[in-house]
C-alpha cells in the first residue's frame, strides 16, 4: 500500500510538471517594459486588472494566459506564469478572449477581441476590436487610450492623463462603417429585416447602451 501511494504521488507530480511544461510551451514571449509617462496620470492599459483569457494565434494555435491590452500602444500583453513579468507575444495574435472581466463603458463580463478587419480611420488589419455582435453582420467596438490635456483654471496648471475612448463599427459585406448604436441607427443598418427587428426591439425593450443587449439583438438578426 505504501509503495502504491508513492507511485500515485509520483504520477501526480509528473502529470503536473508535464501540464506546466505544456502551458509554457504553448507560446513564447519577449520582455516588455511599459513605457513610463511621468507627466501623464493613469496608465496605458485597457484595464487596471489582469484577467485570465485565451489567445488565438494566426497559425491556428490557442493558449491560456493572464492578459491585459496596451490600449495606447495597441499590443496584447501577458504575465509570464513563472515570474509574473510582463511580456509581449512573439507569434502574431489573431484574437483573444477575457473571461469574468470588467472593461470601462461595457456591461459585458466575457469579451472576445478579434483582428483582420478592413482598415478604417486610423486602424489597420492588425487592430483588435471587441466583437459585440457576432455573426455574418458584426457589431464591433474599438477601444483606444489617448493622452488628453486639461487645465485647472484656479491654478492655471495643465495636467495630462490617459483617457479611454471607444467607437462602434458595423462590419458587413467586408466593409467597415462607423456607427453610433442608437435605436434609429441600428434599425436603419438592419433594415432588410425591419419588421422582425422592430418587433424584437419592442418586445425585449432593448437598451441600446448595453453591449449585452446589443449582442443578443445581433444574434437574433443573424439567426433570421
Amino acid at each position: 500500500m505504501k509503495n502504491y501511494k508513492l507511485y500515485c504521488l509520483f504520477v501526480f507530480i509528473f502529470l503536473c510538471a508535464q501540464a506546466k511544461a505544456q502551458y509554457l510551451s504553448d507560446y513564447s514571449g519577449r520582455p516588455y517594459f511599459l513605457p513610463t509617462h511621468d507627466d501623464v496620470q493613469g496608465n496605458p492599459l485597457l484595464t487596471d486588472t489582469w484577467f485570465k483569457g485565451t489567445v488565438e494565434f494566426v497559425n491556428g494555435k490557442t493558449a491560456a494566459a493572464v492578459l491585459d491590452y496596451n490600449a495606447y500602444g495597441d499590443e496584447l500583453l501577458f504575465k509570464n506564469p513563472k515570474d509574473s513579468s510582463v511580456q509581449a507575444f512573439v507569434d502574431p495574435v489573431k484574437g483573444f478572449t477575457l473571461k469574468d472581466a470588467a472593461i470601462e463603458n461595457s456591461d459585458a463580463t466575457d469579451f472576445s477581441f478579434s483582428s483582420g478587419f478592413p482598415p478604417v480611420d486610423d486602424q489597420t488589419t492588425k487592430t483588435f476590436y471587441m466583437v459585440v455582435g457576432e455573426g455574418k453582420v458584426k457589431l464591433l467596438k474599438y477601444y483606444k487610450k489617448r493622452v488628453v490635456e486639461s487645465q485647472d483654471f484656479t491654478s492655471m496648471i495643465k495636467t495630462k492623463s490617459f483617457l479611454l475612448a471607444n467607437a462602434y463599427y458595423l462590419f458587413n459585406n467586408n466593409q467597415m462603417t462607423k456607427i453610433k448604436p442608437t435605436q434609429k441607427n441600428i434599425l436603419d443598418a438592419l433594415s432588410d429585416k425591419a419588421d422582425k427587428m422592430q418587433q424584437y426591439v419592442k418586445t425585449n425593450k432593448v437598451d441600446f447602451k448595453s453591449d449585452v443587449a446589443l449582442a443578443k439583438l445581433f444574434s437574433y438578426y443573424n439567426s433570421l
